[in-house]
């Protein structure tokens, strides 16, 4: 009878520790799975263009991968494309900081800084950018930096670089024509009518004027060179008549 109870000890502590092994194994099993259903997830919330449910299971399965999650790029352009600024800056620096400081990184802190109003800042990553991946898209972007912060020099060159590449006459970019209005124009007609401004602003009327025909010639449509045509004519008819008065 002892020698039966014994044994009944035996099987019942053997069951029990192999209960626990696979209970922690269970467990070691489960993480990957759930993450696996977070990344499935993820893709669902994606196609239904749902990015906070996006983003809430990438940064659970980014939790779960560490720091050598490929994830991690990709939950940085969703707070990115979802306008997160704060969060997006965070995680470029985080990256940055782990030696993955990607094209994208640089990308999403000069938005970041365009955004914040820091022009400073996105000078300094959009010309890293460009220093690495050359492209007028880029320089582009800087132009109207440097005309934003008036450092006029350094933004004729830019722009005086787009307009002698060929290529700029092929690139279509956004401009603000009204209120709530844009209009689409070529890179080189949008280049060649922010020079006539600066010229403008100069008061060098008559090179002024050159560059406004000269940006409609590129560009027909383009509405803004016309209109700064007119205006500069018109000023340039009202001094004459004050000094035709005198």
């Amino acid at each position: 009878m002892k020698r039966f109870i014994l044994f009944l000890l035996v099987v019942t502590t053997a069951n029990v520790m192999q209960g626990q092994r696979n209970k922690r194994g269970g467990q070691s099993e489960e993480l990957p799975s759930r993450s696996a259903m977070h990344v499935a997830a993820y893709k669902h919330a994606l196609e239904l263009n749902d990015f906070i449910t996006a983003i809430s299971c990438l940064n659970y399965v980014v939790s779960i991968d560490g720091k050598e999650s490929p994830y991690r790029d990709t939950l940085l352009m969703l707070y990115s494309t979802n306008g997160s600024l704060l969060q997006s800056y965070n995680l470029a620096m985080q990256l940055r900081e782990d030696g993955r400081d990607t094209r994208m990184v640089k990308e999403v802190l000069a938005e970041v800084y365009n955004q914040s109003n820091q022009p400073k800042e996105a000078i300094e990553e959009l010309e890293m950018l460009n220093a690495e991946f050359p492209s007028l898209g880029y320089l582009w972007q800087i132009a109207n930096l440097q005309y934003q912060l008036q450092r006029n020099s350094e933004c004729l060159e830019s722009l005086t670089a787009i307009i002698n590449d060929s290529a700029s006459s092929g690139i279509a970019v956004p401009q603000v024509v009204g209120e709530n209005q844009q209009q689409r124009t070529s890179l080189l007609a949008a280049s060649l009518n922010m020079v006539g401004l600066m010229l403008a602003k100069q008061e060098d009327y008559a090179n002024a004027i050159k560059l406004f025909e000269s940006a409609s010639q590129a560009d027909p449509e383009f509405i803004l060179p016309k209109q700064n045509y007119a205006a500069v004519t018109e000023l340039m008819q009202g001094e004459a008549a004050e000094e035709g008065e005198e």
